[in-house]
């Protein structure tokens, strides 16, 4: 049961550009620019898990696609 709730904790931007391999000042971008939904708190932009989760996948998908066009 801890071991959902450690898995459905949501992103920081942080954690999410981690995540992603990206730096940091990538995502709080996007958060700003409304293109990954996010709250702030104080300094920190948060990003609920299930958003954090889409965003890493979709973004997969795009690096995919683009490996394979020529």
């Amino acid at each position: 049961m801890v071991e959902n709730a450690v898995e459905t904790q949501d992103f920081t931007a942080s954690s999410l550009a981690e995540a992603a391999g990206v730096h940091f000042s990538h995502v709080a971008r996007l958060c700003r620019q409304g293109r990954i939904p996010a709250r702030k708190f104080g300094s920190a932009w948060v990003i609920r898990y299930e958003v954090g989760r889409q965003w890493l996948e979709e973004r997969e998908a795009r690096k995919a696609e683009q490996a394979k066009e020529p």
